[in-house]
């Protein structure tokens, strides 16, 4: 988990460099990856692209003019049509067309149907004697796109081979049976055609297959099959290829600009959006790659290169997309179970298998969903150091709107150290029996925390200040260093909204030591992440400490504590027992203070002033609140702001949950 949370904006232009200059020797340094408009290109990062286009240094959702050619877009952007139906429907990916009659397949005939040449076509493969009815043409775009005419027509030089009757229908790329294939809706039903040029206009809407069944005996010749269609394709996205720093390296804010495009005016559209996700990962692959026993069938994760080694494999063809000759190549199917002897399963997180890498690779961050122009700036919440990182982009939007990623740039340094390790346990009782840290729930708790650095070299920065956060916030007590273990008088603490700073003088692998942080903390989850990070110079990211055996002395290994208690509870607390409002400025007010602990989820907490019948006088708070500590005032007055009256009065503290209400009741005097 990396918490690099900015105290400043950082000036770094939109158009700055792919990567910033070197850090010098000794000295990590904030770098930028820009990807976009003033960085690297769009195409050239691409691992897929789908329905998604580089427009002048940008990324955007494919947009056709008015009475623009789709299938010409297509090609003039690289995206080749393929010729066979796609393995799995209900992915996008690259358009591709194909027929029910396998000759004609194997002839390339579909493609020659959208090359943009007439005189390219079926020729002579549906003139044949036998009854035509019953061919069929698919088209399926590789994402949804706004389409409003349909044309198709013969080779110019055979034009009475028209289609006589056909049968036109549309899938919106969203819509699919319980076996994942298209649910087709009818577009156009016409049994007697005497155009031979077909041109069928009709309202714009969302279409990704299409599929054009002949209805009539008679023999046909079709050379072109045109789609055309306005305005910016609903749904796209874009994957990048894995990108490698060199090393590994601390990551810092990811931050990207944005600008919405199409009826930015019009209110009452839904705004369109992008959303991003990324992962990091340690080494060249988020997949597992497992061998399968031939006599046991017991499988054992293995590398690329053993899984692929002397294993019988199965041919497979390709089409040459210059020739269009058949070539024989080796199955390289990364999902697929290819059944074989000894090869077992490829697993990714992308398709949701069981199984993944997760070692090496995070899995995909949640969602960032950017819906207006700007510039967003947002911290990289992911497992680091790491070498690698991936992103991708999904879009959301319609034929009229659309969200364009102008710039897209990942801040890095490289790591402080080569190892960080962290380890926690209780200040009076630093190896429990059974190594579990359990602590009693709202009560004030001294922690140690054990941390141990090794440097790679002497050329890694080194770090001068530690960051501790968990909720509540901790307390920092002392620093320790060195063997044995002593205090640090030289040391500035910085308060956080989680925790807090020590900063101390720099360590490098020259003066290298064990540390001890001790804080205090008051449990009020049953499980509390203590997170810690190494702090370098300036803006750096912070390198996440990993838990582990940090210290001989500690016996936990971990970097979690545990309360005893597990059941909802709360506390209250009042500063005084008697509230004597008269100006003197002693027990003007009374505070109260509430602990609730154990609550997973936010529940209705209302505080009253009630007389001795427990009717209400004042509601001090009625509002939804979580496990932590709170603290409001009460000076003695009534709902309508009215001195009370000397006497006792009964301070109500009242939590609702699903299943259950908690109460708690204190006695407070009132004098003057």
């Amino acid at each position: 988990m990396n918490a690099y949370s900015p105290l400043r904006k950082l000036a770094i232009a939109l158009a700055a460099f792919a990567y910033c200059l070197a850090p010098s020797t000794g000295q990590a340094q904030m770098e930028v990856w820009q990807i976009g408009k003033g960085g690297l290109s769009w195409s050239s990062q691409a691992e897929t692209q789908i329905g998604a286009l580089d427009v002048d240094g940008a990324l955007q959702p494919l947009e056709l003019a008015e009475g623009e050619s789709l299938i010409d877009l297509l090609r003039s952007s690289g995206q080749r049509f393929l010729n066979g139906q796609p393995v799995d429907y209900t992915q996008g990916g690259q358009p591709r067309t194909w027929s029910n009659d396998g000759f004609f397949n194997q002839l390339n005939g579909p493609l020659d149907l959208v090359d943009g040449d007439p005189t390219t076509s079926s020729k002579s493969v549906f003139k044949s004697a036998q009854s035509q009815a019953g061919a069929a043409f698919f088209w399926d775009l590789g994402a949804p796109f706004p389409i409003n005419r349909i044309r198709f027509y013969p080779d110019p030089n055979d034009p009475d081979a028209f289609i006589k009757a056909f049968e036109l229908e549309v899938n919106d790329g969203e819509t699919f049976n319980n076996i994942n294939r298209p649910d087709y809706e009818l577009l156009r039903r016409v049994e007697v055609n005497r155009q031979q040029v077909v041109d069928i206009q009709f309202a714009p809407l969302q279409g990704r297959f299409l599929h054009l069944r002949v209805l009539s005996k008679t023999t046909f010749n079709l050379a072109e099959f045109e789609i055309y269609g306005q305005g910016f394709v609903p749904i796209a996205s874009y994957e990048s290829s894995l990108h490698s720093f060199g090393s590994a390296v601390n990551y810092g804010l990811l931050r990207v600009h944005t600008t919405r495009l199409g009826d930015v005016q019009n209110e009452n559209k839904q705004a369109p959006s992008a959303t991003i996700q990324m992962r990091t990962g340690a080494d060249d692959s988020p997949l597992s790659y497992f061998r399968r026993d031939r006599n046991t069938g017991s499988q054992e994760e293995v590398s690329f290169t053993e899984y692929n080694s002397d294993l019988p494999r199965r041919a497979l063809y390709r089409q040459d997309p210059t020739t269009g000759a058949l070539l024989e190549e080796l199955d390289r199917a990364p999902y697929l179970d290819l059944p074989i002897d000894e090869q077992g399963p490829v697993r990714d997180f992308i398709k949701g298998d069981i199984r993944a890498d997760v070692e090496n690779w995070s899995a995909w961050s949640p969602g960032i969903e950017i819906s207006s122009t700007g510039l967003l700036e947002i911290p990289i919440d992911l497992p680091s150091p790491r070498q690698y990182m991936q992103f991708r982009v999904s879009f959301n939007g319609d034929a009229e709107n659309a969200i364009r990623i102008d710039t897209l740039q990942v801040q890095f340094s490289p790591s402080l150290v080569s190892t960080a390790i962290g380890e926690i346990a209780l200040a009076s009782n630093l190896q429990p029996a059974n190594g579990v840290l359990e602590v009693a729930s709202g009560v004030d708790t001294t922690f140690v925390y054990d941390i141990q650095t090794a440097f790679a070299n002497n050329e890694q920065a080194g770090y001068r200040g530690i960051r501790v956060e968990a909720f509540p916030a901790p307390t920092f007590l002392d620093l320790q260093t060195g063997i044995p273990l002593t205090s640090v008088a030289d040391v500035n603490v910085i308060s956080r909204e989680r925790g807090f700073d020590v900063l101390f003088p720099p360590v490098s692998s020259d003066n290298n030591q064990p540390l001890r942080v001790l804080f205090d903390m008051r449990l009020l989850e049953h499980n509390t992440p203590i997170n810690a990070w190494l702090l370098g110079d300036d803006d750096v990211p912070p390198h996440p400490i990993t838990p582990g055996n940090a210290s001989d002395a500690i016996s936990t290994g971990v970097m979690n504590a545990f309360a005893t208690q597990s059941q909802p509870d709360i506390q209250v607390d009042l500063s005084t027992t008697v509230l004597t409002p008269n100006g003197d400025g002693i027990n003007d007010v009374a505070q109260i203070d509430l602990i609730l602990s154990q609550f997973a989820e936010s529940m209705d907490v209302t505080i009253d002033i009630c007389d001795l019948s427990g009717r209400s006088i004042h509601r001090l708070t009625s509002a939804q609140r979580s496990s932590g500590s709170y603290s409001d005032i009460w000076n003695g007055r009534d709902k309508y702001g009215n001195a009370l009256p000397p006497g006792l009065y009964i301070v109500r503290v009242a939590i609702d949950g699903d299943f259950k209400q908690f109460e708690d009741f204190r006695l407070l005097g009132v004098a003057y």
